[in-house]
């Protein structure tokens, strides 16, 4: 896939593994000059996780298809997806009988005039590659404990999810990352945990910085890798290849100013509100 001129190569795919069933979706949507990639990791252990999962994807899309383009501000338009499915993932769970709880992760990614912008909830992971290297990456929201089955054992390493969409009534805290500059040659990749799990960090970046086919074929290859671990996770990655020269630092794009959200500002008006009257009463 490629867009105007040929600024991007772009791919995804998805294995179930050694599961029953694959609760991972993604999704990679291009409009004229913006370009939309998004992952969704279910949450084993809670019921209908793939549900929870295609919810976002189904949003996201939605809201991209009927978006404006280009898009004002990224970032908003990002923590709206989030928000939007978080409640329709509590809508479809409260209709259930009796009511359930599916949850799932998120990273979504946005490029548009050469800028790249990303946000995510949980433990699906994207890395910008550059120069073979990993220039950035998200940080899970996880917290790592030490368990054992058996008294006779040694303590291992578990990670349990600190944010994810539904299960909450409100949606989770996102992180975003500022708006980052591409340059011909970065890539942009998203993955879930059985991903970036299962393929060391080393042979993700070797694997897909090697130019010598389509990135969706190094993407196949690693996500195929990554299946054939022993009692592997479900599989699942997107990946991007710019090839566009960086847009200048005057470019328009790096200027324009986020759109105003009315309930937005009058809900932190009254945060404001709350804080100071808070001091007060300490006082």
């Amino acid at each position: 896939m490629s867009g105007p001129e040929k600024a991007f190569e772009a791919a995804k795919a998805s294995l179930t593994g050694d599961r029953s069933c694959n609760q991972d979706r993604c999704l990679v949507l291009s409009s004229g000059e913006t370009l939309l990639l998004g992952l969704a990791d279910g949450l084993g252990g809670h019921p209908r996780g793939e549900v929870a999962a295609q919810l976002l994807i189904d949003v996201c899309e939605a809201m991209f298809r009927q978006a404006q383009k280009p898009l004002r501000d990224p970032e908003l338009f990002m923590l709206q997806c989030i928000g939007r499915a978080h409640h329709a993932i509590i809508r479809y769970g409260g209709r259930q009988d009796p009511p359930i709880a599916p949850r799932t992760t998120a990273v979504l990614a946005i490029v548009q005039r050469g800028i790249a912008y990303w946000a995510h909830v949980g433990d699906s992971r994207l890395y910008l590659v550059r120069d073979g290297q990993v220039h950035a990456q998200t940080r899970d929201h996880a917290q790592v404990r030490f368990v054992r089955q058996r008294a006779d054992e040694a303590s291992r390493p578990r990670a349990s999810l600190t944010r994810c969409l539904g299960g909450m009534a409100n949606p989770p805290t996102t992180t975003c990352s500022p708006p980052t500059v591409l340059q011909a040659g970065d890539i942009l990749v998203l993955c879930s945990d059985g991903l970036w799990g299962q393929v060391p960090t080393q042979s993700l970046i070797d694997g897909l910085n090697d130019e010598s086919g389509p990135i969706g074929d190094r993407l196949d290859m690693l996500v195929d890798q990554a299946a054939k671990v022993p009692n592997s996770d479900n599989v699942t990655g997107v990946a991007l290849r710019w090839l566009a020269p960086p847009v200048s630092c005057g470019d328009d794009a790096v200027l324009l100013e986020p759109a105003s959200d009315p309930q937005l500002e009058e809900a932190i008006a009254h945060l404001h509100n709350m804080l100071e009257n808070s001091g007060e009463q300490q006082r």
